[in-house]
């Protein structure tokens, strides 16, 4: 037969269009698979990888939240109450790892599950060392589950490996023999029967040669043949020949991380999702899941029962199918044979998938494991300065001398000063904007923290070189920043929680009150018996809103009760607004303190009971003669005490209001001090209480900020930028 017989089959008939299309989509995606193996094996990361913590509530849901937030997602972790959920979660799947904060030390546990690969493992422990580096802490590691998971594991992976090639091997020698698609449903029933049946008997076998294990993990082996065997049929039926590249698309490329012993979790999307829902990625998930927790897992035994029920459908619908959409049938046996009596099509199943397929195969093999990437750098370290002397201080009087030392660059001045008395009996201070000397880095930040002891003063300063609770991300030219306001110290076995209400201002020109009060921010700190402050948590707590009319709530907290009633008391100062009223109204919520950070928890006082809606809540004390937009309130003997600055900056009388309850009814307020005007410029506001300080009955320790209408000259003698003490008699 010469090249002109017209006997000669064309090449569209030996390659019609729509085959040649699916050949070069095999191609290019075989490609792109080898391609993503090679290149990608490098730069592994995780991506949302199951992980619980188990802590304190407060600081497991904001540890949570810090590992969520960082770069590329990498866990998805959640909270549980103590260290046996989180041993459970491992034991069942439902999390690779597990961290056990123990805020008692400073070394913290990673519990990694047995069942996981070694990259995986690395870049997990990568990645919560360097956390928690920065929060100043270690972590211990230990393996939870069967010593010899890695066998284990490696034997699911084999016999899922070789399970998936018998099965499409046997689909595909059928097919070499006999031609890829049967031509009456009768026939296609019983190749399709035959043929998984073989594949069946097969894959138990290899499941008793490799995994050597119960008859549910020969059961698993024996489905992936026969999932490979069928679903291979059911593609030929439909497209051919040309069926059995898409075969190989669909084990070869969905499975590639599961071929190539690579963790889906390392690879991202859509890899991770592709690889569980191939027959390759849900044959390992279902035989890993059996031979090391003795369990069938749910999820990936559905998608080999949907994988096996779909292609039996296809099979008997390929047909009607193939001729309601003029799918080309394949070309017969005896008009296509070439010069050595070989079929043709048979010649680009053999010259075309199959080596292809072994390709891949090889690669699988001859790929090097890959390791995990370097993470980049995650939060900053909180350190203290060097100790500025501070002597005995045992009187109001040693509080103002101090207050008068030079002190150095990490703290110049600064207003606010609210307290935080730890229970290793150091003291926390809270400062407002406040001015720094150094030659790097901000003149002024919006908030910053002393630590002070008996013998020293020390600031606590993040690495970042700014505020210690950092302004708000994406702010641009108007960034947003935080005033402190008020302080809560919830004591822990070994550590204190501090939680600090800052209101979160925004910088709308270039004086100093052109600012925005945008409403509540709550940050939280950790700290450890002796050691350095570190913040865990910053969360906003409401929408950006402007305007005085607006309640700020956290102006004034106090936490009262003991074990498991004790409710954190939230007060909110609004203004009106106009000239009629000078000062500010108070109004008060309650909280559990675990969940302080929740507003949906928050509930109102209307008057007569508590309520869910903020809307609900009424002004104890009014604006008119009312209180500063920040105060203090406390607890002594049973009764309540509010100390303000009456109609805040045009006020001149620390005044003191008092009540029964936390709700009040409140009195009409009573001058316990005047607050002198300074020298010309000078400007005196925010009187805070102290109700720790050398404590005394009938008087408090109190102190109001003073600063300078003219910067320039707070910047020459930062001593007129700090606050003044003061003791005052509390109204009976």
């Amino acid at each position: 037969m010469g090249p002109t017989d017209p006997d000669r089959p064309r090449l569209r008939q030996v390659m019609p269009p729509a085959v040649a299309m699916v050949l070069a989509v095999v191609v290019v995606a075989e490609i792109a698979w080898a391609a993503f193996v090679l290149a990608g094996s490098d730069d592994l990361r995780p991506h949302a990888v199951p992980a619980v913590v188990a802590a304190d509530p407060v600081v497991a849901e904001s540890v949570a939240r810090q590992y969520d937030d960082l770069p590329g997602d990498p866990f998805d972790l959640r909270a549980v109450t103590n260290e046996d959920t989180a041993r459970a979660a491992l034991d069942d799947g439902s999390a690779r790892a597990a961290l056990i904060v123990d805020l008692e030390g400073s070394v913290d546990r990673l519990l990694l599950a047995s069942a996981n690969d070694d990259t995986l493992d690395a870049a997990i422990r990568d990645r919560v060392e360097q956390t928690d580096e920065s929060l100043g802490r270690t972590v211990d590691v230990e393996t939870v589950g069967p010593a010899d998971a890695d066998e284990r594991r490696e034997a699911a992976r084999l016999a899922v490996a070789l399970a998936l090639l018998l099965g499409f091997l046997l689909a595909v020698g059928t097919s070499l023999r006999d031609g890829p698609v049967s031509r009456t449903h009768l026939r296609a029933l019983r190749r399709t029967l035959v043929i998984g049946s073989a594949s069946v008997v097969g894959g138990a076998l290899i499941g008793v040669l490799v995994l050597r294990g119960s008859w549910v993990e020969v059961l698993v082996a024996a489905a992936v043949a026969g999932a490979a065997a069928v679903s291979t049929i059911a593609l030929e039926a439909l497209f051919g020949w040309a069926g059995l590249g898409l075969v190989v698309v669909a084990f070869f490329a969905t499975g590639a991380p599961v071929l190539a012993r690579v963790d889906p979790y390392l690879v991202g999307e859509p890899w991770a999702s592709l690889a569980g829902l191939g027959v390759p990625g849900a044959g390992v998930d279902t035989a890993t899941a059996v031979t090391l927790r003795g369990e069938l897992a749910v999820g990936p035994v559905a998608v080999l029962l949907v994988w096996i029920a779909t292609s039996l459908l296809v099979v008997v619908l390929a047909g009607s199918v193939r001729r309601r959409y003029a799918v080309p049938e394949p070309v017969g046996d005896e008009s296509l044979r070439d010069l050595s009596g070989v079929n043709a099509w048979r010649v680009r199943v053999l010259g075309v998938v199959a080596p292809l397929t072994a390709a891949m195969l090889a690669l699988a093999v001859v790929v090097p494991r890959a390791e995990a990437a370097t993470p980049r750098p995650v939060a900053s370290l909180a350190a203290t300065a060097d100790c500025v002397a501070s002597g005995s201080v045992t009187s109001v009087d040693d509080l103002n001398r101090i207050a008068g030392l030079r002190g150095t660059d990490d703290f110049r001045g600064g207003d606010v000063g609210a307290d935080a008395l730890l229970q290793d009996g150091r003291r926390l201070w809270l400062f407002g904007d406040t001015l720094r000397g150094g030659q790097t880095g901000p003149t002024y930040v919006r908030n910053s923290m002393l630590v002070t002891d008996d013998r020293c003063l020390r600031a606590v300063l993040p690495k970042s070189g700014g505020a210690l609770i950092p302004d708000r991300a994406g702010s641009g030219d108007n960034p947003v920043g935080h005033w402190p306001m008020s302080t809560i110290v919830d004591r822990r076995t070994g550590y204190d929680l501090v939680y600090v209400t800052t209101q979160r201002v925004q910088t709308t020109g270039s004086d100093a009150f052109d600012f925005h009060n945008l409403g509540l921010s709550i940050a939280v700190f950790v700290v450890p018996a002796g050691a350095t402050p570190q913040l865990i948590e910053q969360r906003d707590i409401g929408a950006d809103r402007s305007g005085r009319e607006h309640p700020t709530w956290g102006a004034a907290t106090a936490l009262v009760g003991s074990g498991k009633d004790r409710w954190v008391y939230v007060y909110g100062t609004a203004n009106p607004g106009s000239d009629k009223a000078w000062g500010y109204s108070l109004r008060v919520a309650r909280v559990r303190p675990d969940d302080l950070l929740n507003q949906s928890r928050w509930r109102y006082w209307d008057g007569s009971g508590w309520s869910r809606s903020q809307a609900d809540a009424i002004e104890m004390i009014a604006a008119r003669d009312g209180v500063s937009q920040t105060l203090s309130v406390f607890t002594r003997g049973g009764r309540w005490y509010a100390l303000s600055k009456r109609n805040d900056l045009l006020g001149s009388d620390i005044t003191v209001w008092t009540a029964n309850s936390p709700t009040g009814p409140w009195s009409s307020g009573t001058a316990v001090a005047k607050v002198s005007k300074g020298e010309t410029g000078q400007v005196r506001y925010m009187p805070l209480a102290h109700p720790s300080l050398f404590p005394q009955a009938g008087s408090v320790v109190a102190s109001y900020s003073t600063n300078d209408t003219n910067s320039e000259r707070v910047v020459e003698d930062p001593l007129r930028y700090r606050p003044h003490f003061v003791r005052v008699t509390l109204p009976r």
